[in-house]
């Protein structure tokens, strides 16, 4: 009875289409499998089980005792990201859904404390001083982005992703993206929250954005894609909002990496701060003009009267994920920004990315070995094959290819999808209605089993965020009772 039922709970996980019922079954087969004693065992060599295990005791007595000027002096001293190694991804290799239950009730504890002291009144704590604790607390915890890669059609699954998040209520409000990434970066930046429904039905969504060149204009633009067609479908899907606009408009921190044809530039990360009167679609068109598919671009802007004009008008722009696919250093240097979840559809990274979602012993570690080796044997060809080279296009080919390969395309959760032949021949066709629906719902589908994680990893910054913007508010009403 037991294998018939395991075997049913899978094949409704494999088909369902959305979190409740693949969770319900999951949740069943973890039971089936004896996972509710592992959970329920608080010791583990992956984190400090003791450290978590006696903080949650303190502060539940401290909260009972009334003891707040306690409860808040530990908590400011005692909230690290990764305190004891809560972090390890190993803790969510056992089960389906979930980790130790001690993990669980620790974060839970946790951010209720914090919706209290935001919400209530607290003796001896005065607004100010309650602000300071939020923000200085906030500040040493860091947050989370969500970064999105290239992957040219590949690149809807992200919409799945982000989809599953914000459905869970866990959206990081910083997003980055790049090439196919920026295109869903931009469309989400620059949509309210009540308009994101009809995105991810694809609704108001226009397809069309491949048209292949006549062999002529092919020779003359040296590249084989319409930049035109591209543009007037970026313009149409996401608007003529600035960067600030975007920001002003949806509160959502979107980024969108460039890299210059001039290697006297280095790439950019082009956002609200960096270029605040940017236009979206034009930093999307950029990031979208991979070398040979779409020629090299110049970026536009708006300028103080709110006319269209070139951005740094000598130099033109391609491809994002040639030189910053994932843009981590420079999201931690302007929105400190310390965990990453990464939705990875690049076609060329993802023949190398193994799930880690669940344990595979010596077949993951050997297929992990394999492909670590190739990448780097890869590098090294590359690199041997540049030697020599003067300035050409067949150097800027080679170095370009060794600076694809060289990128770190993962990050502290990294969500890809299963991908087939026919995937990869229909990478650069326009989608369907429904091929955009199937990216979607595979996008959903890869989220879920990263849920549970996303969330402990994610919720304590989150409500840190939260507070600080619910303080704002309860200020100004005040402020205008008064």
């Amino acid at each position: 009875m037991r294998p018939r039922k395991s075997a049913e709970n899978l094949r409704v996980m494999e088909n369902a289409t959305d979190y409740q019922t693949w969770r319900t079954h999951a949740v069943d087969m973890d039971a089936l499998e004896g996972m509710d004693v592992w959970k329920g065992n608080p010791s583990s060599p992956f984190y400090q089980h003791t450290l978590i295990q006696q903080r949650l005791i303190n502060l539940r007595n401290w909260r009972k005792a009334g003891d707040w000027a306690q409860l808040i002096f530990s908590l400011r001293e005692g909230l690290h990201r990764n305190l004891g190694n809560l972090a390890n991804p190993e803790l969510y290799k056992h089960t389906r859904v979930g980790t130790k239950f001690l993990i669980d009730a620790y974060i839970t504890e946790v951010t209720s404390l914090l919706d209290y002291v935001c919400d209530n009144d607290i003796p001896d704590l005065p607004y100010s001083e309650k602000m300071m604790f939020f923000r200085h607390t906030g500040q040493s915890f860091g947050r989370s982005a969500l970064m999105l890669s290239g992957g040219a059609n590949m690149g809807m699954f992200h919409i799945g992703v982000i989809k599953a998040l914000r459905e869970q209520k866990l959206l990081p409000r910083v997003i980055s993206g790049s090439s196919a990434g920026s295109v869903v970066a931009a469309c989400v930046g620059t949509r309210k929250d009540n308009e994101l429904d009809a995105l991810f039905q694809g609704d108001d969504m226009d397809f069309h954005l491949w048209t292949r060149l006549g062999l002529r204009e092919m020779i003359k633009q040296k590249s084989i894609m319409d930049i035109h067609q591209l543009e007037r479908f970026l313009r149409k899907n996401i608007g003529e909002y600035t960067f600030e606009e975007a920001f002003k408009r949806t509160k959502r921190i979107i980024n969108i990496t460039v890299s210059p044809v001039d290697k006297n530039q280095h790439a950019r990360l082009l956002n609200y701060l960096t270029t605040p009167h940017l236009l979206v679609w034009s930093a999307v068109l950029a990031s979208c003009s991979v070398p040979g598919l779409f020629p090299p671009v110049r970026l536009m802007t708006k300028d103080r009267l709110g006319h269209e004009k070139p951005y740094m008008a000598s130099i033109r722009w391609v491809d994002g994920a040639i030189e910053s696919d994932l843009p981590a250093q420079r999201l931690g240097e302007l929105y400190n920004v310390n965990h990453h979840i990464v939705s990875q559809t690049n076609p060329h990274v993802l023949p190398f990315i193994t799930d880690q979602t669940r344990k595979d012993g010596w077949a993951l570690f050997l297929t992990d070995v394999i492909k670590d080796e190739v990448k780097y044997r890869s590098k090294q060809v590359l690199q041997l094959a540049s030697y020599g080279l003067n300035a050409g296009i067949v150097k800027g080919l080679l170095e370009g290819t060794v600076a694809v390969v060289d990128q770190q395309y993962y990050g502290d959760v990294t969500i890809h999808p299963k991908v087939r032949l026919k995937d990869y021949q229909r990478i650069l066709g326009n989608l369907s209605q429904s091929e955009f629906q199937e990216w979607v719902l595979a996008g959903e589908r890869a989220t879920w089993p990263k849920i549970a994680m996303i969330r402990d990893q994610t919720i304590i910054g989150q409500t840190l965020e939260d507070c600080i913007i619910r303080l704002k508010k309860q200020r100004s009403k005040r402020t205008v009772e008064a």
